[in-house]
């Protein structure tokens, strides 16, 4: 085993900062020295010296074979994978480059319907047809879970595709039996893409849900950012097997990250993976801790449910990730949107999404007692001053809109057909040409290539009444849409 405790590139960063070399070359900020003093004074002088460019001895993230290379081989080691790879665009460019390189015209992907709205993208790059996959949900939390491998193994059975995409776990902490789902689809040969955006600190603890890594997918996206300790934007992606051509994805990987990749999101990644190779279990352990006490605590006040393992076995819960709080808040009478509203306009308190029936908050290496305090007291707060006196809501409403849709073409050919403008109350049984996308979690309603049912119509008009946020089409009030002439 490689030595976990080493950080090649940050390291290699910091030497090379240690030669105060003249600097005639890009970023325009010349180590901070053209930035703006207040928000020099702000960020401080080390974060200007460590964003670099491609000079000499600081190896480039499109062609790695110095201190990076050594750092994705660390990666690689850490979690057991084949090779690993440094994203700097987010996971949506791990996801959009994973599908061009397991995807193409004339192909087909069979995929969740759960998944972000970055497939979608990856779709109009690749040119494939999609086939979606139905997901469980679970009608009491109003949210989609996971596919069923007796639900998998029908679809591959019945249509003829080249790859699976799956979504696992999501946003909530929710996975499927992701081993059985991956053995599944390699039965039939094929290659099995998991954005596992919501599940890269799994592989660092036994008490977490199985990551797709080691149930051996081929590819494996993973948002470090989200629940590990690396920069916004920064995610890393696995690949194990040899159903992948590696020099595909490596192609697709230069055409879509940029040529002037982000040294400090990289940096933070090195750093991330040693921390976490190193001293992963421990972390977590205090966070679980943490997130058992704050569950356990919004449980014992009137109004509120917050669902934990007991949901095990129940529509297609096959693990939860306990570390996502989902607070179920019906019970005050009030909807989900309007309890993170009052959160954050009256008590000082940021969540990561609302729902029409629930909020969510992440727990993470990072979070401690006293935080999770905040949230608690937040929350006796509003049940003091809301249950009883409101009359408890129903579940309001599935989170993810279930019905699949009738594609009619790819999304690429809808994307480049020619368009009209119509109000959105007349698409019905038009052909969409953009994405409805409701915010959070970034799961389209409707995407290019599909017919506009009047159920889909409802279901987004009922949510952005709620105030769920439409994003996606260009018109942001979604009052026009663009649909195929």
């Amino acid at each position: 085993m490689n030595d976990q405790y080493r950080t090649p590139y940050y390291s290699g960063l910091l030497a090379y900062i240690a030669k105060h070399r003249a600097s005639f070359h890009m970023p325009g900020h010349k180590r901070g020295r053209g930035v703006h003093p207040d928000f020099k004074a702000f960020l401080g002088e080390n974060v200007f010296l460590l964003d670099l460019t491609e000079v000499q001895g600081v190896d480039y993230l499109h062609k790695p074979t110095g201190i990076l290379r050594e750092a994705m081989d660390l990666l690689a080691d850490a979690y057991g994978a084949k090779e690993s790879f440094f994203l700097v665009n987010g996971s949506t460019v791990g996801n959009q480059a994973a599908l061009m390189a397991v995807g193409g015209p004339g192909k087909k992907i069979l995929i969740a319907r759960n998944s972000h709205r970055s497939v979608v993208g990856g779709l109009i790059l690749n040119g494939s047809m999609p086939v979606y996959l139905p997901v469980n949900v679970d009608p009491e939390l109003g949210i989609t879970t996971s596919v069923s491998p007796e639900v998998l193994r029908e679809y591959l059975d019945k249509n003829d595709v080249d790859a699976v995409f799956l979504t696992n776990p999501n946003y909530y902490g929710v996975s499927g039996n992701i081993r059985e789902l991956v053995d599944i689809v390699h039965e039939h040969g094929l290659p099995i893409v998991v954005d596992e955006a919501h599940g890269a600190h799994f592989h660092f603890h036994q008490a977490l849900p199985l990551s797709a890594v080691d149930a051996g997918a081929d590819l494996v996206v993973q948002s470090t950012h989200k629940t590990l300790s690396s920069m916004t934007q920064s995610s890393w992606m696995h690949m194990n097997g040899d159903l992948v051509d590696v020099e595909l994805l490596k192609a697709a990987l230069r055409t879509l990250q940029s040529s002037s990749p982000n040294y400090v999101l990289m940096a933070s990644l090195d750093v991330a993976r040693m921390q976490m190779a190193t001293e992963g279990a421990e972390l977590l352990s205090s966070a679980l801790n943490v997130a058992q006490y704050l569950r356990e605590a919004i449980n014992e006040i009137p109004g509120l449910q917050c669902f934990g393992r007991e949901r095990v076995g129940k529509y297609g819960i096959f693990d939860v990730d306990l570390t996502k709080i989902t607070i179920t808040v019906l019970g005050l009478g009030l909807t989900g949107y309007k309890v993170e509203q009052l959160l954050n306009d009256e008590l000082g308190v940021e969540v990561e999404l609302s729902d029409p029936n629930n909020i969510l908050a992440f727990v993470t290496i990072g979070d401690d007692y006293d935080n999770a305090d905040k949230l608690i007291k937040a929350m006796s707060n509003l049940s003091e001053r809301f249950f009883g006196k409101l009359p408890p809501l129903e579940t309001a409403a599935v989170h993810t809109f279930p019905v699949l849709p009738e594609v009619v073409l790819t999304p690429r050919e809808a994307f480049f057909a020619e368009k009209k403008v119509v109000p959105f109350r007349e698409a019905v049984g038009a052909i969409s040409a953009e994405s409805v996308v409701l915010y959070p979690p970034g799961i389209p309603v409707i995407a290019p290539g599909e017919r506009i049912t009047e159920e889909s119509f409802d279901y987004v008009m009922k949510r952005k009444e709620e105030g769920a946020e439409v994003q996606g089409t260009a018109d942001p009030e979604l009052e026009f849409i663009q649909v195929l002439k």
